[in-house]
């Protein structure tokens, strides 16, 4: 028997709805799963959105990030219990609308192996955003990896940008965060950098200079900005110099490959 519940719908670019879908019963090893929150990436939804994301194909729903509270066990469930918390990318669903996702949903029908129990004391606002701290963990943690005693430069301090500078500096790192909005940068002098800079009124490069003159170990982009790509490059050592790229970038973004030629950096 299927199972009717409310979702955010994209039903062509630009327009956003509130509709009904239908989801499957859960099968063998499957749950059911009671939204409390979804968690709107503003990067990588908006995207969908505007249609530029790849493999987006309207109408379909949304949103890869939810909390939620177990009240349905289908059969062969094993570690899972009705009222358990759990945290959880998306839904199966039997409606006629491409699922990407399906995580802005009131209802999910999902594998029990995929779930994440939310720990009693962590709010369930703060861990519908999951996924966005677990991206910025994977590029400064697992991709790079960033090493003890590197100078490293994050540009972009949303909550990847965020999560990548605490991950470097928890590895021994130096970091210097960037952006241009202030209230971001005092978050990350909070919570993430020893040092922070904003391009539109400082110079980074010489701050990366002022901490190793030979130039930074390592970037992390988190902007998905052109011009700031570009720029950095010239704030990178010579040679054993490393950057990852973190955001999204939609459609061809123009790099200046010269510097990084002649520098011998790694992406």
């Amino acid at each position: 028997m299927s199972i009717t519940c409310q979702a955010i719908v994209f039903p062509q670019s630009g327009q956003v709805e509130l509709g009904e879908i239908e989801l499957p019963a859960p099968g063998s090893g499957q749950v059911g799963v009671r939204t409390l929150y979804s968690g709107i990436s503003n990067g990588t939804d908006v995207w969908v959105l505007m249609g530029v994301h790849m493999g987006t194909t309207f109408p379909l729903v949304p949103g890869y990030q939810k909390v939620g509270i177990v009240d349905q066990l289908g059969p062969d469930v094993r570690g899972v219990q009705e009222g358990d918390r759990v945290f959880l990318r998306s839904t199966e669903i039997d409606s006629p609308l491409h699922c990407r996702w399906g995580g802005h949903t009131s209802y999910s029908v999902t594998d029990a192996d995929g779930l994440f129990p939310v720990p009693e004391e962590l709010d369930s606002k703060d861990a519908c955003l999951l996924v966005m701290p677990a991206v910025g963990y994977h590029g400064a943690a697992e991709v790079m990896p960033i090493r003890s005693g590197e100078l490293v430069v994050v540009i972009g301090q949303g909550l990847i940008g965020q999560f990548a500078a605490q991950v470097s500096r928890l590895q021994g790192a130096e970091v210097i965060a960037t952006d241009i909005l202030d209230w971001r940068l005092e978050l990350s002098r909070q919570c993430s950098a020893d040092y922070v800079v904003n391009p539109l009124n400082e110079d980074v490069e010489e701050m990366v200079r002022s901490r190793k003159p030979d130039g930074a170990d390592a970037i992390i982009d988190a902007s998905a900005n052109e011009q700031a790509l570009n720029e950095s490059f010239q704030w990178m050592k010579f040679r054993g110099g490393r950057y990852c790229f973190q955001a999204y970038y939609p459609g061809l973004t123009c790099l200046n490959l010269d510097t990084p030629h002649a520098k011998e950096i790694t992406f």
